[in-house]
């Protein structure tokens, strides 16, 4: 094995620890929803993930996702929210309005068709 060798391989393994670290280890900070006539809102833009991806929300409450895709990326096509059973097509550019109920306090993922894109509802 020459030096070439063991730099490529280096690389590739500093390339798979940072695409784990950021798809799926990577705490962001979480935001807190706003309420408006009994509703907590928050906008979500969905361009390579979801930003905010730690929403938190009082739980007893609706909560209401509005996801706003801004990439083209096939990835981004779609969000799932797997608890409450909800799916829902994202066109680019386009405000696409997502309501469920937070019955109980508890952690609740949402994630891309791909689950590359991932995001939580922290309800408390």
């Amino acid at each position: 094995m020459n030096a070439t060798d063991i730099i490529v391989n280096v690389s590739g393994l500093v390339i798979i620890a940072w695409i784990v670290w950021y798809f799926w280890l990577w705490q962001r900070e979480s935001v807190t929803a706003q309420t408006n006539d009994g509703i907590q809102a928050i906008d979500v833009i969905v361009k390579g993930g979801y930003q905010p991806s730690s929403i938190r929300v009082k739980s007893g409450q609706r909560v209401r996702l509005n996801f706003m895709r801004r990439e083209a990326s096939t990835c981004g096509e779609e969000v799932l929210i797997p608890d409450f059973g909800k799916r829902a097509y994202l066109p680019e550019n386009l405000n696409v309005p997502i309501e469920i109920m937070l019955e109980k306090p508890g952690e609740y993922e949402f994630t891309c068709g791909m689950n590359m894109y991932r995001g939580k509802l922290i309800a408390e």
